[in-house]
């Protein structure tokens, strides 16, 4: 996660910090202003079943992206440009009207634009159904080791046995209560290899059957100088911070109950700000994204501030 080198040397956008699990921003301006965002992650990010984890890529569809922006505004002005207006200086004026009122608005405090990133793969499955297979057959071949009759026929004889010597020798008691326990860890032990053998097939008769699904792998989020003409900028006196985490998440199927559930990726925000009257304000919010076969992005679902909000000027790319 990278800020571009000119935001970073002359831009209001300056990186902090960078380690392997997140990036630390720092937007900076005059007259008492400071505000910082982190991203955390783990890095890299990708969103692909464990099964495919070293997969070869059979087709690199390139990078996609999703951008929008996040604002805050002054609850204490007269906000006569608000955000809410903008849609009628679409109709009235066109769409430059739209990033013009956003840039010049006092109403707005903040205005924090952010692109999000991956690279839209297909992988070829062939390696990890044949790994699948193989380890199905280990755990078949495990089960196979133990004799299912033999083992229930003899717990059946020892606990008849200790039915027999209940009031008998204590000693032998716990010598025919052991070995019954041996017995039945080994039954045990076929139940857990069957299953995980019937599991593994599964797996790769699901791989075998999907086709070729594009899968997202390279996630990453970065602020960027403006998104749809809308710029960065922050308001004198404003103090923030705002963190984002980014996880994987299993989402709904594609086409319905009947289609191919997929993995993308949960973006959790939460922002803390206080403005130059005294007053503090929270917003919070996720969103989660996927793609569809052809690689492009989907919002999938999402909740809050930050979600309506960055979709309301959104772009696909």
């Amino acid at each position: 996660m990278t800020v571009p080198p000119a935001l970073a040397a002359t831009g209001p956008l300056g990186l902090v910090a960078a380690s392997a699990s997140s990036t630390v921003y720092s937007i900076v301006k005059d007259l008492n202003s400071s505000l910082s965002f982190e991203t955390t992650s783990p890095t890299p990010l990708h969103a692909i079943p464990d099964a495919l984890k070293d997969a070869l890529v059979d087709e690199d569809l390139g990078e996609r992206a999703v951008s929008g922006v996040f604002y805050t505004h002054s609850r204490f002005q007269p906000i006569v440009r608000q955000w809410k207006h903008f849609t009628h200086f679409v109709h009235r004026h066109g769409n430059d009207d739209v990033p013009e009122g956003a840039n010049q608005s006092h109403s707005i405090f903040m205005i924090l634009p952010l692109r999000m990133s991956y690279n839209a793969v297909r992988l070829d499955t062939t390696y990890a159904q044949e790994e699948l297979m193989k380890r199905a057959e280990e755990s078949y071949a495990k089960a196979d080791q133990i004799d299912v009759d033999a083992e229930q026929d003899r717990i059946d004889e020892l606990t008849r046995l200790l039915g027999q010597h209940r009031y008998g020798n204590a000693r032998a008691q716990r010598q025919l209560e052991t070995e019954r326990r041996q017995h039945q860890r080994r039954l045990d032990s076929y139940d857990v290899h069957s299953r995980a053998a019937d599991r593994l097939v599964q797996e790769a008769h699901r791989l075998r059957d999907s086709g070729s699904p594009v899968y997202m792998k390279n996630f990453k989020i970065r602020l960027v100088e403006q998104v749809n003409g809308i710029k960065a900028r922050t308001a004198a006196g404003l103090h923030g911070k705002g963190t984002m985490v980014v996880t994987t998440k299993q989402m709904p199927a594609a086409g319905g109950s009947q289609g191919r559930p997929r993995l993308g990726f949960s973006v959790q925000f939460d922002w803390h700000e206080d403005n130059l009257f005294g007053h503090s304000y929270d917003w919070h919010g996720f969103i989660d994204l996927g793609c569809n076969d052809q690689g492009t992005p989907e919002v999938l679902g999402g909740n809050g501030k930050f979600y309506t909000r960055f979709l309301q000027h959104g772009v696909i790319e």
